[in-house]
């Protein structure tokens, strides 16, 4: 049973230590996604969940390209900061993990989350067949809380890091307004085609997550929706 999920961005920026310059900017977006989680998990979860995209699916993946990892080790090496991040502290892995991972694990220690928890990393080439499929088997006996890693479109400025396109913002807004919604439907609805064109890698995670969280109803609250690098970073808080 999922009985809350968590939705927030998979910038490395919302670890302090990768903030430097940047942290007066990022310092409200973290503490929304911190919040944000530690509302989901005020709902007692015996399970956490963190479930992001991956360009490049680390591990042995299941069929369609979804990979489970109950440990693994994170790393934000590649974003200059010297930080190592496990995904559950009390297993140590070298398994490497996703950014989505990485972030969900960092999150997960800066919030205390001592329970179990598991890393679903999906291959945005899935179809949503897989995705949808991926998400059911995740709404078990289990209460269970979601940490849905996942950015908006990477295109709303001449300075971001897909070429400026004109429906970004509208794109991005669409996001919200399924976010506010509680509606697992409107979730599931996000265009696959324009997520592409616009350069969201957020939308197989919200895709799985929409049908973990079909069946029930939620109460909704956006934290934030902001792009401050031309990428839309939004966080939610979802709860039975």
């Amino acid at each position: 049973m999922i009985t809350a999920a968590a939705f927030v961005p998979s910038t490395p920026l919302l670890a302090p230590e990768a903030g430097s310059g940047a942290a007066d900017e990022i310092g409200d977006l973290r503490a929304a996604a911190q919040q944000a989680l530690a509302d989901a998990l005020a709902t007692a979860p015996q399970r956490v969940v963190v479930l992001g995209a991956s360009s490049r699916v680390i591990g042995t993946p299941q069929p369609h390209g979804i990979a489970t990892h109950a440990s693994g080790t994170g790393s934000l090496r590649g974003f200059g900061v010297a930080l190592d991040v496990p995904l559950d502290p009390a297993v140590p892995s070298a398994q490497p993990l996703s950014l989505a991972s990485t972030m969900g694990a960092w999150l997960l220690g800066s919030t205390g989350w001592s329970g179990e928890r598991l890393a679903v990393e999906l291959d945005p080439a899935s179809d949503d067949a897989a995705l949808d499929a991926c998400g059911a088997s995740l709404a078990d006996d289990v209460p269970t809380v979601l940490l849905v890693v996942a950015d908006g479109s990477a295109s709303r400025t001449e300075k971001a890091p897909a070429a400026l396109h004109p429906d970004a913002e509208a794109f991005d807004a669409s996001v919200a307004m399924a976010l506010l919604s509680g509606d697992p439907a409107a979730l599931a609805a996000l265009d696959r085609d324009l997520a592409s064109a616009v350069s969201s890698a957020g939308r197989p995670a919200w895709r799985a997550a929409a049908a973990a969280l079909q069946g029930a109803a939620y109460a909704a609250d956006l934290l934030a929706d902001e792009a401050p690098y031309g990428v839309g970073y939004l966080v939610a808080c979802w709860t039975r």
